[in-house]
């Protein structure tokens, strides 16, 4: 990702850069923004798509064909931000009028800063029925509607849904705030903003001469660079709020553009000499004051050069600059603050708030709080009070001035003191926190070590690390030689359910590891008699142990009914979607009080044969899969996205699988029916076992499996429906 400088000046838009990396995956999804008589305000930018113009040479006729068309992207952010970047950028809207009658209505790019914005309108019917064009590059009094920003007023007839597109290119920050405004709405918003901006310049001209006033009376310099400063950051500020060019050269683009980082540099400049003098640098912290000078120093020199320099790299010094002084500043006013001195205070506060304001500017870009009066300008009212804040500091001086040695001293011996209580407090803390690690050591390891259930730790290829001795129990391993060892090894996988358990267990792991979302399923394992796995219930989920990825397992036996002694008999009707992993469920959910009539080695048979035939019905039933699809699938490994595809295929994906059951102490009968086109059953039940093992045939197989569990294996006509019995009174 690009490093990301935009509206806010100084070191925030590092800050802003560290923000969109942490939210970077936020979606948000391109939809018909609809418009109604009654909406004051829309915002887009998490409403649109956008295309990236890497040459900055793409015409509307190119956007709009088919190669391009196909490129645009859904929006990621609520307000767009690309950063610097030699891109330009397009932006499509599909706007719908939903009332009943002719809509006007007015679209703002409400960031001054933008050099070009082009804006089309197209009808499906009627083509290009709107152009205009606007920006920081052209004459102010071009622009039909007379604001800072650039604002586009069109009309939407009744009913009628059209397509806007929107051309961008800015050597400034790549951000777009996008609304579309009722003409009274925009006109409040004008009032609220020209309200605000009339007490935010107005306070920085009181406190100017104010300074000023307190300057001529004391003759302290402070005063005067603290004059210079704000003057200049305000200056910044107004050609920030697009307000100089709109004001005071309304003509001259260029001198617009190249007066940003000229006013950058000066606040700069004084910013330096008064931080010095402020915090007595050269007494407190001699390094730092030697560095505050030369970033002083270059603050001037990027004041001088911004007018010959190309403007992409003034302004992107202009953001570099600012935010050195700054740490440099407020790690000078901490070391100061540490030695005694209290005017640091104010200066860490005064910036602190101002941080504040900055971070509710970055919040609302981002997308994480409301836009609203406050977070828009969250960075002028943070200044605003910055400023304040230290005005009244420099007021504060002259008294802290004649108390301060006094007050040094009495500082440095309860600093002392308290460095003596704090250093015994934490001598005691971690002698606490000791004994209490000794003892949860020791209460974890007969936890884990006395627990029945298998606890161990995998790496990220599945490979053991630990296990406790339930592993000796349940697997005959020793849990000193499991180091090494893959979990994949303990699977069960019998040739009669390699086909598709194994397959589904595996599945199964494979989810865990790229979603790394924690999962339970069960699964079959080998075991001391090899030809009778056991059944398991497994817990997985990631952990991070110092700084390493490791996942932490549990297995655990999968307890009986206690109720099923007192079980006679049961009807059920199941109705299932066409998902695999259903089908292993479902197979042991009307399996599960079979242990009343029959043995544990019967009830396996039966899952199997109940899986296959579930199974089926949900490939070649419903899914219509064929047999060589399936087979070439397999062999390619694209199985399961063959499955997922043929599950969101709108001829198929509302098929269902019926499942009833009954169970008395005379027999277990299963009826199983999709809504397939059915299938030529009676080739595959005269087929000899050799046959179908042979040629691997998934019907024959799955067939001869379970007409040799089942006494009764009955068709309907159509071949879409099977009846499976067993009688109890053939028990072997």
């Amino acid at each position: 990702m690009k490093l990301i400088f935009c509206r806010h000046p100084f070191f925030f838009q590092c800050l802003i850069a560290i923000c969109m990396l942490l939210a970077g995956n936020r979606a948000y999804g391109t939809e018909t923004v609809t418009i109604t008589m009654t909406d004051q305000r829309l915002q887009l930018g998490d409403r649109c798509e956008i295309l990236e113009d890497k040459t900055g040479q793409l015409t509307l006729d190119r956007i709009l064909t088919d190669e391009y068309s196909k490129q645009f992207r859904p929006s990621t952010g609520i307000i767009p931000n690309y950063g610097f970047t030699d891109s330009s950028y397009w932006v499509r809207l599909i706007l719908k009028n939903a009332s009943g009658k002719e809509l006007s209505r007015l679209l703002e790019v409400a960031f001054p800063q933008i050099d070009i914005t082009e804006f089309y309108l197209i009808d499906s019917s009627e083509g290009l029925i709107a152009y205009e064009s606007s920006g920081r590059n052209y004459p102010f009094n071009k622009r039909k509607i007379s604001h800072r920003n650039c604002v586009f007023q069109f009309d939407v007839p009744a009913g009628k849904t059209v397509h806007c597109y929107l051309r961008i290119s800015t050597e400034d920050g790549m951000i777009f705030p996008l609304n579309i405004w009722s003409t009274s709405g925009f006109i409040k918003k004008i009032q609220l903003e020209n309200m605000f901006f009339g007490i935010y310049y107005g306070i920085i001209l009181v406190m100017i001469f104010y300074n000023l006033f307190i300057f001529f009376s004391t003759g302290d310099r402070n005063y005067l660079l603290y004059v210079a400063f704000i003057a200049f950051f305000g200056l910044f500020q107004l050609s920030m709020n697009g307000l100089s060019i709109q004001y005071l050269y309304p003509d001259n683009s260029w001198l617009g553009r190249h007066l940003t980082p000229f006013f950058i540099g000066m606040s700069c400049f004084f910013s330096g000499l008064f931080s010095i003098r402020f915090l007595n640098m050269d007494i407190h912290t001699p390094v730092m004051y030697r560095i505050m000078q030369v970033l002083a120093l270059s603050g001037l020199v990027l004041a001088i050069l911004s007018f010959p320099a190309d403007y992409a790299l003034t302004i992107i010094a202009g953001q570099i600059l600012p935010a050195i002084m700054i740490i440099v500043a407020i790690t000078a006013a901490l070391v100061t603050l540490r030695k005694g001195d209290r005017s640091a205070r104010f200066y860490l506060i005064a910036w602190s708030v101002f941080c504040a304001g900055v971070m509710l500017s970055v919040l609302r870009v981002l997308g994480f709080i409301p836009h609203n009066l406050v977070t828009e300008y969250g960075l002028q009212i943070g200044s605003e009070i910055q400023m304040v804040l230290l005005s009244l500091a420099l007021a504060d001086r002259i008294n802290i001035i004649e108390t301060e040695n006094e007050r040094i001293q009495e500082h440095a011996l309860r600093l002392e003191q308290e460095k003596v209580e704090n250093l015994n407090r934490s001598k005691r803390e971690i002698e606490n926190a000791n004994a209490l690690l000794s003892l949860s050591e020791e209460k974890y390891r007969l936890i884990v070590e006395g627990s029945s259930d298998i606890i161990f730790t995998l790496d990220r290829d599945l490979n053991f690390i630990t296990a406790n001795k339930a592993i000796a129990t349940a697997f005959k391993l020793d849990p000193a030689k499991i180091s090494g060892m893959n979990f994949m090894e303990l699977l069960y996988t019998h040739e009669a359910e390699q086909s598709m358990f194994g397959i589904l267990a595996r599945e199964k792991l494979e989810e865990f590891r790229t979603t790394r979302e924690p999962v339970y399923f069960r699964a079959q394992f080998i075991s001391a008699i090899n030809t009778e796995p056991i059944e398991m219930q497994v817990h997985l989920e990631y952990l991070n142990i110092s700084g390493k990825n490791e996942i932490l397992g549990k297995m655990s036996n999968i307890a009986d009914d206690s109720l099923l002694n007192y079980f006679i008999s049961e009807n059920q009707v199941y109705l299932i979607g066409n998902y695999l992993i259903t089908a292993e469920e479902i197979t042991h959910r009307i399996t599960r009080n079979l242990k009343k009539f029959i043995s544990a080695s019967q009830i396996k048979m039966i899952q199997i044969a109940l899986r296959e035939i579930i199974i089926n019905s949900i490939e070649h039933g419903n899914l219509e899969i064929s047999f060589d699809e399936k087979s070439q699938a397999i062999s390619n490994g694209s199985y399961f996205e063959l499955i997922r595809h043929r599950q969101n295929d709108p001829a198929v994906k509302n098929k269902r699988v019926r499942i009833e059951y009954s169970v008395t102490d005379d027999n277990i009968t299963y009826t199983i029916s999709d809504d397939g086109p059915g299938f030529q059953y009676t080739e595959y039940l005269r087929m000899s076992p050799e046959a179908a093992n042979a040629g691997y045939i998934a019907h024959g197989r799955g067939l001869f499996i379970t007409r040799n569990i089942f006494d009764e294996v009955k068709f309907n006509e159509r071949g879409n429906a099977v009846t499976l019995i067993k009688y109890l009174n053939n028990e072997e």
